[in-house]
């Protein structure tokens, strides 16, 4: 038996599914969050984002916005590997790896350094995109 080729939609579908993101994640009153953990589900630091909680690019994806671009509060130090994004209501949206912004995770924090955090300092959300 052949391999099947890898399936692939087309840009418009692309779109449309982006547009029904952004409206599932926003349809709650409170803006989504993003729960980043370290590797042993250690809660770090959670993530406000903005409501709507980002923008559909040119380039054909969602890019996230943090409401506070000053970051949000770390309440434990570690380092971060987990992002959990959910609405306000705490329902699902996805999960996925935490990097810095050099790194190829599906959530980056701000910077090239690593994604060590420490207790009383701020997160900031990177270029994170959604595609």
């Amino acid at each position: 038996m052949s391999e099947l080729p890898e399936f692939e939609i087309s840009a418009a579908h692309a779109l449309v599914r982006l547009q029904a993101t952004l409206a599932y994640v926003d349809a709650e009153q409170e803006p989504s969050r993003i729960a980043l953990y370290d590797a042993n589900e250690q809660l770090l630091v959670t993530l406000t984002l903005t409501k709507p909680c980002g923008q559909i690019t040119a380039d054909g994806s969602l890019l996230l916005t943090q409401a506070n671009g000053g970051g949000d509060m770390i309440i434990s130090s570690g380092q971060a590997s987990i992002g959990i994004w959910s609405t306000s209501d705490g329902k699902l949206i996805g999960r996925g790896l935490v990097t810095d912004e050099a790194g190829q995770g599906h959530f980056k924090l701000l910077g090239s350094t690593g994604t060590q955090l420490y207790a009383g300092g701020k997160a900031i959300l990177g270029e994170t995109r959604i595609y």
